[in-house]
């Protein structure tokens, strides 16, 4: 007898009413999304295997939101350490009126000073592995969410200098942290290009200190 065996994804959505959403600024209707892989047998899903993604989304700006936090979008947080992260590794952290552009025009979101010296602080320390964090916070995030962050980590590598090899291996890394591959990096990577950068330009001129 031959057994046709394997693993599939599969993706459930649960209804669960009236939320307040950041994006919008009004009560939209929000559900559970999960997303998981299976093992199969001939076909039929028999065990779950592994959970990629569990998030509530608004169904007005599909924005995703980590489980009963609803401040922000769950790319908001990341898409801040990410900024700060690319940024201390060219020590260009004092620059935080160009985090704080990058930050905004992605997300919609203000960077505080406070918030930026906090996080140049803790990156700094070693208190935070941005590879680790990227991973366990990658289950809160829809397609667009992960966007957000590798073209965050573009745009803050674009203030500092041309993109080069290794510049374009550390986004290819924090695209794998994501559970993306390389053509997924290379699409937010281009739409940054398409959108001119969003306007942000390599700025040499000194920056407020955080």
């Amino acid at each position: 007898m031959i057994f046709l065996f394997g693993e599939r994804i599969r993706v459930k959505t649960r209804w669960i009413g009236p939320r307040s959403c950041a994006v919008c600024k009004t009560v939209a209707s929000f559900t559970e999304q999960l997303e998981s892989s299976w093992f199969c047998l001939f076909g039929l899903p028999i065990l779950p295997v592994e959970q990629f993604a569990r998030y509530w989304r608004c169904e007005d700006c599909l924005s995703a939101y980590e489980p009963g936090k609803l401040e922000a979008p769950s790319s908001v947080a990341l898409v801040k350490r990410i900024i700060l992260y690319i940024l201390l590794g060219y020590n260009q952290h004092a620059r935080v009126a160009a985090a704080q552009d990058i930050c905004f025009k992605l997300c919609g979101f203000d960077l505080t000073d406070r918030e930026a010296k906090t996080l140049a602080r803790d990156i700094s320390a070693g208190h935070l592995d941005m590879f680790d964090d990227v991973r366990s916070h990658a289950v809160h995030l829809n397609a667009t969410g992960k966007q957000q962050v590798l073209e965050a980590a573009f745009l803050a590598t674009h203030t500092c200098c041309e993109l080069q090899y290794e510049d374009r291996l550390r986004i290819n890394l924090i695209g794998n942290a994501l559970g993306e591959g390389l053509a997924f990096v290379e699409r937010a990577i281009e739409t940054s290009r398409e959108n001119n950068h969003y306007k942000i330009s390599r700025r040499r001129e000194l920056e407020r200190e955080v």
